[in-house]
């Protein structure tokens, strides 16, 4: 078998230089908050070298005492009780929208719009009949 095939090609891959970070800011703290915190804590050893490594600068939620917990917990350096400030931080460079429902529109196409938006793998989930262009609500 060829060494420069399959998994054992990937366990030899080095890194030339140090990869960028990158700065996360999740909305949302329960349930998918936790999930989104453990992929992005685990991109610099499972996809390597990482094309950045993710930095958890901010986590937002409406609740101050369970954002305060989830910051602490899954080490985020801060908390916010407003999405919308928390777009305000400059160190923020990937907003990610999580909750167990679909956020709020304002808040997908403000996390789309950003200035220093990357390029996510898939876009934001606004599945509401209020969150799609054109649509009414009842």
């Amino acid at each position: 078998m060829p060494s420069d095939s399959g998994f054992t090609s990937m366990a030899a891959a080095k890194a030339d230089t140090a990869a960028p970070e990158i700065g996360i800011g999740l909305l949302g703290y329960a349930f998918m908050g936790k999930a989104h915190t453990n992929a992005y804590k685990k991109i610099p050893y499972l996809i390597y070298p990482p094309p950045a490594v993710p930095r958890l600068v901010a986590i937002a939620g409406r609740n101050a005492a369970a954002a305060k917990e989830a910051a602490v917990r899954y080490g985020y350096e801060r908390y916010y009780t407003d999405w919308k400030e928390m777009l305000k931080n400059d160190r923020l460079q990937l907003p990610t929208p999580r909750r167990p429902s679909p956020p709020p529109r304002p808040a997908c196409t403000s996390c789309a719009r950003s200035p220093w938006r990357a390029t996510p793998a898939r876009p934001p989930r606004c599945s509401r009949p209020s969150a799609r262009p054109g649509s009414s609500t009842r």
